[in-house]
């Protein structure tokens, strides 16, 4: 829709132009000079616009490659970062195990001690009582 908006607008500013060039009241060598010039730069906008297309084009290109190319190289990454990580937390855990359990052991420890100290305190207010 835009694009067919824009090609109307470009015709209808072309024929209004031309239009305006034709029964402009100037002399006949005038109104081919500016009619010519109009059309040379009309020409060259054209051809900017052609090579501004086709470099647009060949990035666009570019992009594409280069998007599989990393693409590629993530895809071949991936399963050594994976395995490497597997590896890290493997060892992590071989590391942590010993020391998880001496943790575990103290909790036990220090429970047993606050049990033992609460008896105490308890049988310490029972015998102040009597």
């Amino acid at each position: 829709m835009i694009k067919n908006f824009v090609k109307g607008l470009f015709f209808g500013a072309c024929a209004g132009s031309l239009g305006g060039l034709l029964w402009a009241p100037r002399s006949g060598k005038k109104t081919q000079q500016l009619l010519k010039d109009y059309v040379d730069e009309v020409s060259d906008s054209l051809d900017d616009a052609a090579d501004s297309a086709k470099e647009f084009q060949e990035s666009v290109k570019n992009f594409g490659t280069e998007m599989s190319h990393t693409q590629k190289t993530i895809q071949e990454t991936i399963p050594s970062v994976m395995n490497s990580l597997q590896k890290d937390i493997e060892a992590f855990q071989f590391q942590a195990e010993p020391r998880i359990e001496r943790a575990n052991e103290q909790a036990e420890k220090l429970q047993t001690h606050i049990a033992d100290f609460s008896a105490d305190m308890s049988s310490n207010a029972t015998a102040d009582k009597n």
